[in-house]
């Protein structure tokens, strides 16, 4: 060691004429020397006088051989091979002496042979870091990927793969009851709440607007028009209305607005609905006008149409004798040809939720729950969501004048 050290001190350090280690890795072998060479050219000093051959010594840490430089990542050095005695390597750095071996991982330029001796390559390509497994994965967690293996790289090794989360993810839908699921039937999970309405694609669960009067009554027609408390300047509106003694549900349609009780004044309007998939119990229950043509009729057994002219005052209808619980599917095909700018459907509430004007709208209604809702709950009496098969459901107790039951108001 101490020779090596001595024999490493002979060289020196220039950055004139500096080139890459690729192309001092393709430089021709030459006879070592222990003189100072001419750089610019790579030739060799004076003779070396046959000097002691470089050790191949396991150096610490990935040290590099004395004089010799490293380049990261570039194939390890091969063994035996001679290079000019003062070639520079990338960093600059004269290799003089023999080239201690980095340690596993490191790819180091062999050096230069000191004083005739033969440069020995850097150690054999690492194998790196150890390829990681990843993390323990949880449930619904994403298993991490395992380390790249480096070759030739840094010592580190590999980088270890980050783990799954820990977190529980959400698994509802696959089948296996989790905890804080009360069911899970897979892709059998559904929805069936007692009324639905779908458009474009989009659906939502909706309850009826439960009023202590007809819905003939709630219509208030007086004056060619409507008289609800719901109608809106040019505004088309639609609800469901339940009459809870006689579990009467009726459609509610109203165009507009009256200028008499508002003083607001509706342009003149045009609307027609064509209605499908009524149920065979369907009636008029009330028709806005009837001079000089029938506004609201029905076509045939299951079919309905609305045909509605108005200005200054609201229009629209009533169809009644939907079965209540029940299972039926009715279409709406609107066409608003002015006066009319938005189409909206009135929640029990009394919010409203805003409908495509250009697209038809299905609502639906179910006469049984489902046996596990898309959340993973169970439909239940008292839970406060009105399923199918329920006429009312005013949460635990149940509220709202609604039987233990869920199936009469009391």
């Amino acid at each position: 060691m101490i020779l090596l050290v001595a024999l490493a001190a002979c060289g020196r350090t220039s950055l004139k004429g500096q080139r890459t280690a690729v192309d001092a890795a393709d430089e021709p072998t030459a006879a070592g020397g222990n003189g100072p060479g001419d750089i610019a050219n790579d030739t060799g000093g004076r003779p070396g006088g046959g000097g002691l051959s470089g050790a191949t010594l396991t150096g610490g840490g990935g040290s590099v051989g004395m004089g010799g430089s490293m380049a990261t990542g570039r194939p390890a050095g091969t063994s035996g091979t001679t290079f000019p005695s003062t070639a520079t390597r990338a960093g600059g750095a004269t290799a003089t002496g023999g080239g201690l071996a980095g340690t596993a991982g490191t790819s180091s330029l062999p050096g230069t042979g000191g004083l005739g001796g033969v440069a020995t390559g850097g150690a054999s390509t690492g194998t790196g870091g150890s390829l990681a497994t990843g993390g323990t994965v949880s449930t619904g967690g994403v298993a991490g990927t395992g380390g790249a293996v480096a070759f030739g790289g840094a010592t580190s090794g590999g980088i270890t793969g980050s783990g799954g989360s820990t977190e529980i993810g959400d698994t509802c839908g696959d089948g296996i009851v989790d905890p804080g699921e009360q069911c899970d039937l897979g892709a059998d999970n559904e929805d069936l709440p007692a009324f639905w309405i779908e458009q474009s694609g989009q659906g939502l669960a909706v309850n009826p607007l439960m009023q202590s009067i007809s819905a003939e009554e709630f219509y208030g027609y007086s004056s060619a028009s409507a008289h609800t408390g719901l109608e809106a300047l040019e505004t088309s509106r639609m609800l469901l209305h339940l009459y809870p003694p006689a579990l009467s549900l009726s459609l509610v349609f109203l165009h507009g607005v009256d200028r008499d009780s508002t003083e607001l004044e509706q342009p003149a309007s045009f609307v027609q609905m064509l209605f499908d998939g009524l149920p065979l119990t369907t009636i008029i229950g009330v028709v806005d006008d009837t001079w000089p043509n029938v506004e609201l009729m029905m076509t045939s057994d299951t079919t309905a149409t609305g045909y509605w002219f108005f200005e200054n005052n609201s229009d629209g209808g009533v169809l009644s004798g939907l079965p209540f619980p029940g299972d039926w599917e009715i279409s709406i095909n609107p066409s608003f040809g002015y006066g009319i700018s938005l189409w909206t459907w009135v929640r029990s509430d009394g919010s409203f939720v805003t409908l495509d004007m250009t697209q038809p709208m299905t609502i639906r209604a179910n006469s049984f729950p489902s046996l596990c809702r898309r959340n993973c709950t169970e439909p239940r009496c008292g839970d406060g969501i009105l399923d199918g098969g329920e006429v009312c459901d005013g949460g635990d107790g149940t509220g709202t004048g609604c039987s233990s039951t869920c199936q009469s108001f009391e």
